[in-house]
Order: C-alpha cells, then structure tokens, then sequence
C-alpha cells in the first residue's frame, strides 16, 4: 500500500499534474499517522512490548496530565480551542473504557498506571465533546456491561459512570465556556431544541459534501488530487478563507488525496488484521465508525493506539502459549 501510494505521489502525479517532491512529501505527511503505524506492523517492534506498553502509557497520562494543568494555569486555552479540552491522545479513551472492564487478567491491564492512563484519557475524551465518540463511548459501555454481565460488573460500571457525569456536572457548573458547549452541542439534542440533522449536517458539512461530490465528479478518486488542489474551501470563524486538505472522513481522504487503488488496499489490511484476531472487535468497531465523522483511521492518534494494541494482543498470546 506504501509503495503504491509513494509512487502515484511522487511519479504519477508529477508527470500528470506536475506535483513537485516537496509536494509529495507533504500529501505523504497528511496520513504520516497511519503510514507509521503500517510501517511498524511490516517491521515489528524490536523492542520489549511490556515497556513500549509502560511508555506509551506514561505518554498519555503525562500529556493528559499536561493539558488539565494547562487549562487550570490559563483558561483561555478553551477559548482557543472552541470549548473542547481533549488532546490527541484522548482517543485511547476508548481503549481506556475496554480495559476498566475487561481483560483483569491479562498483563497488560495489571497495575495503577494504566488505571489511571484509562481514567485521564476517557476524561480527556468526554471533554472533548465529539458527539461521534460519545455515542459510540455509550454502546461500547453498553456492549461491554452484558457480554458477560454480573452483578459485580454492573455495579462497577455505574461507579465508574457516576464519577465521570460528577466531573462533568461540576465542569459544566463552573466552567462557562464547557458549559456552552455542553449546552449547544449535547443538551440541545437531548432535550429536543435542536434537531440532530440540523445541528450536526446542515449549515454545517453541506459545503464538504458539495465539495467533495465535485472532487469525485472530477475523476480525482482515480488517482487521488495533486496536492496544491483542496477537498474544499470555506470561511472559517476568523472570516478567513481557508482551503483543507483533507475532511473529516477517514475513507474520503484517502480516496480524494491517494485513490482508489490506496483506498482498496488499506481495506484489505484492516479485513485481514481483523480476521487473524489481532483487533479486539468493539474497540475496533468504534474507531471505524467514528472514522465516517472524524478522522480515526488516517491522521488521529487513534488509529496508531489500534496498531500498537495489536502488538499487545500478539505478545498475550505468545506469552500464553
């Protein structure tokens, strides 16, 4: 897939839209998440997956860490960033909610840090009001509270859910600006002031998709578009015209900037990684769902957690055997 996708870069499209290497590197750069993570799967870690699984873990609890701090010294960060407190780690949340539930008895789920890792970055995360990962937050407590329900786990769930809706009440009481954005994009929907359709698509990606129908009329789903030629265009809040290169759709992206024949192949690696077991199937669900509405499988920190939880997955099992 790496190879295809560099050669219609850095080949195909300079004969045909005279993209320069600079250019290609740059379109590369777009998914470098992605094409790492792949890149480590060819490879494999030459190191001891217990302590990349100590680090990786003491990355997010630190960054989480940081960003809670940062907020707390200067609160106008959250003016910044439109409301939302999550960081791009906060999507090993989903990971983070899996592991408080299930798999005690397994390696990688012994010991406080990744309690706390799994703790920080679900806050992180809800924190971030993406109303994608919220819903599928919710099933995913759903699905994992009766594959093997007890009593012991219900009550264990409500805990855990009792002390996050606490910190979120609290925020969203004392914290404006969350408050608003609580209110806007979350209580709206929930007590019916604004319809669902009307506030998250219209008004809103309308113009992306116009956009990107045009892209795919224009015949850049062969190949992909030259770098210099956005997904779309718009006005953003600054009223400044600002072109994107890419959307929030995973599968759109690698479509419209690398083609079709990337976007096949990249479908094949997920079928036969998840056909060889090395997913676990919930959390792999939610970050393909929410990769229609977010960017979970090509730029997101999220789609290099899958990877690298798949070597821990791996590494269970040799260690079993």
């Amino acid at each position: 897939m790496f190879i295809v996708l560099v050669f219609t870069e850095v080949v195909v499209k300079n004969v045909i839209y005279g993209q320069s290497i600079g250019e290609a590197f740059k379109a590369v750069r777009i998914g470098l998440t992605l094409f790492s993570s792949l890149i480590l799967i060819t490879q494999g870690i030459r190191a001891d997956i217990r302590i990349v699984w100590k680090t990786l873990l003491m990355a997010i609890s630190v960054s989480a860490i940081l960003s809670f701090v940062s907020l707390a010294i200067d609160p106008n960060i959250l003016v910044e960033q439109g409301g939302r407190a999550g960081t791009a780690n906060a999507y090993f949340g989903v990971i983070g909610l899996y592991l408080l539930i299930e798999d005690k008895n397994k390696w990688y789920n012994q010991g406080k840090l990744v309690k706390i890792t799994a703790v920080l970055s679900l806050i992180g995360l809800l924190l971030g009001f993406n109303r994608t990962y919220l819903a599928l937050l919710f099933y995913e407590g759903v699905y994992l509270t009766f594959r093997r329900f007890s009593i012991k786990k219900f009550f264990k769930i409500l805990f855990f859910v009792g002390i996050f809706l606490g910190m979120l009440f609290y925020v969203y009481k004392t914290n404006d600006i969350i408050g608003r954005q609580v209110d806007k994009r979350i209580l709206s929907i929930v007590l019916g002031e604004a319809d669902l359709k009307e506030n998250t698509v219209e008004n809103n990606r309308d113009l992306i998709y116009d956009n990107i129908e045009a892209r795919i009329n224009e015949n850049h789903w062969v190949l992909g578009l030259p770098y210099k030629k956005p997904v779309f265009s718009r006005y953003n809040l600054e009223n400044e015209y600002i072109a994107y290169t890419k959307t929030d759709t995973s599968f759109i992206n690698i479509l419209l900037r690398y083609g079709f024949l990337v976007l096949l192949l990249f479908f094949n690696v997920l079928y036969l990684m998840y056909r060889k077991k090395y997913f676990i199937p919930i959390i792999f669900w939610v970050f393909f769902f929410a990769s229609f509405n977010t960017d979970s499988l090509l730029a997101q920190n999220s789609v290099f957690f899958l990877f690298i939880f798949s070597f821990v997955l791996l590494s269970s099992y040799n260690f079993k055997k």
